[in-house]
């Protein structure tokens, strides 16, 4: 008895243990990528410009080692970083709005087919797999089904839109970086993909961890059922990736028209001389 109780119990200390580990691990990394040290410009606190949101993405580097204190390439990387910000949170909003309408639409459906198996029943039946034991309706089976796949859903877009606002938020620090050499540019580039990856790994498993022993509670002894409904969960989560295509088009988008505009550009002005 004690044989099987061990492994139990260091699994249920382990799992979370690693979670809140990777959680901890990708605030450390986003504090050692906010630590190039970047400050309000002047020129937008003195202007006004920039400020949306309630705040200004202008930023200056006081930087005075290296001679690498050129105020107008961080502003113009500020700039760029500021347009970049504002057009990623402006898709996402949008993109989400969609996202909400195809999460509704997908819960329902799930709870419609998973119920009428049996019709709708709410009356327990003997388990396929050992008729001496009681399982739960399927009427119980698809609404745990339809709440743990919105778990996996709303898991799914936290971390993406944390990775995009870390993504955008280490762009202009990763340039400056760059200024100093290819290696601190790579390990502000490095830690902040980091935060993305150690963030969705460990909340996924927190979540999933959290949404078995509640589902337990439920369930009993019943683990056939209670991972038939624990399914949903990567379904939301697959799901709503499949919206990171479409996030993937609008980028390589953007950087297609930025590139076309510029060459057109530099023709143009090619000619003109």
């Amino acid at each position: 008895m004690g044989a099987s109780i061990l492994p139990d119990l260091g699994a249920d200390i382990l799992i979370p243990v690693c979670a809140v580990i990777g959680i901890a691990f990708s605030l450390v990394q986003w504090v050692l990528v906010s630590r190039v040290k970047l400050s309000p410009g002047r020129e937008s606190v003195n202007n006004g410009s920039g400020a949306k949101n309630g705040y200004s993405d202008y930023l200056i580097e006081e930087e005075e080692e290296e001679g690498l204190n050129d105020h107008g390439v961080v502003l113009k990387c500020a700039e760029i970083q500021n347009a970049i910000s504002e057009g990623a949170t402006s898709f996402l909003f949008t993109e989400y709005q969609y996202v909400g309408i195809f999460m509704v639409a997908f819960a329902i459906l799930i709870f419609l087919f998973l119920g009428s198996v049996e019709g709708f029943s709410a009356k327990s039946q003997p388990c396929t797999y050992d008729k001496s034991k009681i399982c739960k309706p399927a009427l119980a089976t698809a609404a745990f089904s339809t709440i743990s796949f919105l778990l996996g859903a709303v898991t799914s877009v936290v971390s993406g839109f944390l990775g995009m606002k870390i993504a955008t938020y280490a762009n202009a620090r990763t340039t400056l970086e760059a200024r100093k050499g290819v290696g601190k540019a790579f390990i502000t580039a490095f830690r902040s993909g980091a935060v993305m990856g150690f963030l969705l790994a460990a909340n996924g498993l927190l979540v999933l961890y959290i949404a078995i022993n509640l589902f337990k509670l439920s369930y009993g002894d019943d683990w056939s059922g209670l991972f038939e409904a624990i399914t949903g969960y990567g379904l939301g989560g697959l799901s709503m990736a499949l919206f990171g295509i479409y996030t993937k088009a609008a980028d390589v988008g953007a950087d297609l028209v930025g590139k076309v505009e510029r060459t057109f550009l530099r023709m143009t002005l090619e000619i003109q001389l």
